[in-house]
């Protein structure tokens, strides 16, 4: 019996298997799947990335993948996963679930026309937005026919194997904000892993720190859930907007006073500033704080992102990329705090 959680080196995306060993064998559960290079890379995709070094793995020990969420449309949580579907022999013989609330299943559900508009083929020569993967990606599940679940909100508990999953996010106003012409992804200016706030002190965060939120439209879309199984709780966020959290949080009976106590808590959107408040660092208490990003796109995680855990929490921080972790804090804090720093691939409750 146990649980293990591999935090895959995603690029600047999320990719994270949960994999349950149980009495009746394990249940491998797939949190998106990073950017396209997270599955294979290099001149003609040659090279494999983590993503496909871990289900080579499971394909060797005979398992399959028994449910893959994909939180959202985005490229660095969707295109690992559309590279290996169209890779004979992964994920269109090795999934047996999947969530992802795609334009179909989100205007069925408001019971609205579809979308011409956001009809992208599989044969499209240059899928380079967020939006067209998203759509190929949808055509690609009816093809292999694998499970789908209906729409996924806010509100639901759903029981899979051996985790019970308390959605959090998106609710229904996040949802029917994508009844509209998706408009192609577009780079922020700050782009750049040179755009930091790194050169700050923590007391600077401290002494002025007023909580903007994220006002993304993919982002509030996106799928966060409370997973639980053996008397373990973990939060996993996705990109998920921080009031919708705290919304279904306070909904479940959690407080400043009655804190909701984990395992681990992946920290949402690569640890941005927008997307974690000390309001909702209040109502948690959880061992680590897990950031998910190798710090090359647009400025992540926010030193004051890191500012905010360490003042509100008691946790440890964890990268998966030791240069991020070296990155984040000036020399004399690194001292002062380097146990609440770490470096992490695997997680074992």
């Amino acid at each position: 019996m146990g649980i293990r959680v591999r935090v895959l080196q995603a690029n600047h995306g999320d990719c994270i298997l949960v994999t349950h060993d149980g009495p009746e064998g394990a249940f491998n559960l797939l949190i998106d799947g990073g950017n396209a290079s997270t599955f294979k890379y290099g001149p003609q995709g040659r090279m494999k990335g983590e993503l496909c070094k871990v289900l080579d793995e499971l394909k060797a020990q005979g398992q399959q993948l028994d449910l893959v969420i994909l939180t959202h449309i985005d490229d660095d949580h969707i295109g690992g996963l559309l590279r290996a579907f169209k890779a004979p022999g992964y994920l269109d013989q090795m999934v047996k679930s999947i969530w992802f609330n795609s334009s179909r299943l989100i205007t069925k559900h408001f019971d609205v026309p579809e979308i011409p508009e956001n009809d992208i083929y599989v044969n499209d020569a240059s899928p380079d937005t967020s939006v067209r993967q998203g759509k190929e990606f949808e055509k690609l599940l009816d093809e292999i026919g694998c499970e789908r679940a209906p729409i996924i909100m806010a509100g639901q508990t759903i029981v899979k194997g051996p985790f019970t999953l308390n959605i959090l996010s998106p609710n229904q106003k996040q949802l029917r904000k994508l009844l509209r012409v998706w408009p192609e992804e577009k780079a922020s200016p700050d782009t750049s892993a040179n755009d930091t706030d790194y050169s700050l002190t923590l007391e600077e965060f401290w002494a002025g720190d007023i909580f903007e939120s994220d006002t993304s439209v993919a982002n509030g879309s996106s799928i966060a859930f409370l997973l639980q199984a053996d008397k373990h709780a973990m939060l996993f966020l996705g990109d998920a907007h921080d009031s919708t959290v705290v919304d279904s949080l306070s909904r479940l009976g959690y407080s400043e006073q009655k804190k909701l106590k984990l395992d681990l808590l992946k920290v949402s959107h690569h640890g941005s500033e927008y997307n974690t408040s000390s309001k909702f660092l209040g109502m948690v208490c959880s061992d680590r704080y897990i950031i998910s990003t190798n710090g090359s796109k647009h400025g992540l995680p926010n030193k004051r992102t890191v500012a905010r855990i360490l003042a509100a929490t008691e946790g440890r921080i964890c990268f998966n990329y030791k240069k991020v972790a070296g990155w984040v804090l000036l020399p004399d804090e690194k001292v002062k705090y380097f146990k609440r720093l770490d470096v992490v691939s695997q997680i074992e409750l």
